[in-house]
């Protein structure tokens, strides 16, 4: 059995009501899946996409992944194995926003209003304070910037983005 769902939806959160946001409450997802092989109870924090879940169903049934599918199989994380299938995944919503995120921080770029947040997923995981302008998180930010950048062109994604000058 598995049970996932579209992404979130702010419902207030930010003094937001939709999913045009790139905040967790609008583009986490719920994965839960149960079977045999499957311990019960068992929980991860690692991030995955929802496009991983076509190769891990195709494992879990023996069926070989076709060649095109992109996304790899997280069925290494569903069988226990707690270990990272991301460092840091990209989202993006249409030209208005670029994000990159690890499992200890995000970086929300605004292209077009030359904006960008920075927080610390640990420690602020509502999303509350941004670091962007925080001397403490330049070097965290700039990371991130490298990342989101890297990611853009692996994924030939050109929307230019914001371009802080260095704190």
């Amino acid at each position: 059995v598995i049970l996932t769902a579209d992404h979130g939806l702010a419902v207030g959160e930010h003094g937001l009501m939709g999913k045009q946001n790139l905040y967790d409450c609008s583009i986490r997802m719920p994965f839960v899946i149960s079977g045999p092989g499957i311990a019960a109870g068992q929980r991860s924090d690692q991030l995955i996409y929802q496009h991983n879940l076509y190769a891990t169903t195709c494992d879990l049934a023996g069926i070989p992944i076709p060649q095109t599918v992109e996304f790899p199989s997280i069925l290494s994380l569903v069988r226990g194995e707690n270990r990272a299938v991301y460092e840091t995944m990209f989202c993006y919503y249409r030209d208005f926003q670029r994000m990159v995120r690890s499992k200890t921080h995000k970086l929300i770029v605004y292209p077009q209003i030359q904006r960008m947040q920075v927080f610390d997923m640990e420690n602020d995981p509502w999303e509350m304070h941004d670091l962007s302008a925080d001397s403490s998180a330049v070097r965290v930010r700039n990371e991130l910037l490298q990342q989101l950048k890297d990611m853009q062109r692996e994924l030939g994604d050109k929307l230019d983005l914001y371009h802080p000058s260095p704190a």
